[in-house]
């Protein structure tokens, strides 16, 4: 009897968190946000691979949070560098024998390494209660969007689908912004991603966490003109360019404008040059570090030959 009471129990709770989980989904989605990429879905896993990601991704960071302040921030630009280079492939995560990975190149130096095993730890405890269903990529989007979340930004949903890359590409942080650009030169580096102004103020609006290296800002410090102009006109660029300023005073006034327009931006950016099961490529990896292990059909028929031979 008590056995029966318990698997009850256990389908209760089940039964509460896949309503829970349409329930938020539901409510999510029901403001407009950004058209999805074929392949894509708001409910991806729901409500039979994996119903209870979302709360797994939840409550192993909430914990990992108290732990660790700088792993939320840390996530949040590991997808960042991971999309924008080539695509949110997971091809950041990939290791090199040699270490020349994505995670050497310049553009990646501060790169934490906690954040890499955050969330790996997190396929790990998904693998275990929903199998290997769930790609990396779509691992770090949804623990990203929980940085956002548990950091006090805005709470959306975040479409899912994506394939991990079977390589990484040593090429593709050329792609990212520099720290020392302006305005102007921003604009035009999102404007070739279709990303408008408002997304890059949006977006910009994400280095209030976290922390600069010394090597962002050294070119401003070495034989750089002493005067500073007392108001910094030139020096807050986002606040004075004909492009965003308007913007920058729209968002410092409207808390809800800037969260509505950082979720658009975000999810944007978690759809760039994605890898679905729609173009027959990608993979799910079963070590978020290192590519699947392909077996072609030719050993395999060698194995059997000899397995036979040896019977």
């Amino acid at each position: 009897m008590a056995r029966v009471c318990s698997l009850f129990d256990s389908l209760v709770f089940v039964c509460f968190l896949l309503f829970a989980s349409e329930t938020l989904v539901f409510s999510r989605t029901l403001e407009k946000r950004p058209p999805l990429v074929p392949g894509l879905s708001w409910n991806y896993y729901f409500p039979l691979a994996c119903p209870t990601l979302e709360w797994i991704v939840s409550n192993n960071l909430e914990k990992a949070f108290k732990k660790d302040s700088g792993l939320a921030p840390g996530i949040l630009r590991l997808f960042f560098h991971d999309c924008f280079a080539n695509g949110c492939d997971a091809s950041i995560l990939l290791n090199a024998p040699d270490g020349n990975d994505e995670k050497s190149h310049p553009a990646n130096i501060g790169i934490r390494q906690e954040a890499l095993l955050a969330i790996e730890e997190l396929r790990r405890v998904i693998y275990k209660q929903c199998l290997p269903v769930v790609s990396c990529s779509d691992i770090l989007v949804v623990a990203a969007r929980e940085a956002v979340r548990q950091m006090g930004g805005p709470d959306f949903d975040v479409p899912l689908g994506r394939k991990d890359s079977l390589t990484f590409d040593l090429d593709g942080p050329n792609n990212l912004p520099p720290p020392f650009f302006r305005t102007e030169q921003l604009l035009g580096v999102f404007g070739q991603r279709n990303f408008d102004a408002t997304d890059v103020v949006a977006l910009s609006g994400a280095h209030t966490y976290g922390r600069a290296h010394c090597s962002s800002l050294v070119n401003r410090t070495i034989e750089s003109d002493p005067p500073i102009d007392p108001d910094f006109k030139n020096k807050l660029d986002l606040a004075s360019h004909p492009q965003t300023k308007e913007i920058v005073n729209l968002f410092a006034s409207n808390q809800k404008e800037f969260f509505d327009s950082f979720a658009d931006a975000f999810v944007k950016v978690s759809q760039i040059d994605v890898i679905t099961s729609r173009q027959g490529k990608g993979e799910i990896r079963d070590r978020c570090f290192v590519a699947n292990k392909k077996v072609s059909l030719e050993a395999v028929a060698e194995e059997m030959v000899e397995l036979v031979e040896a019977i």
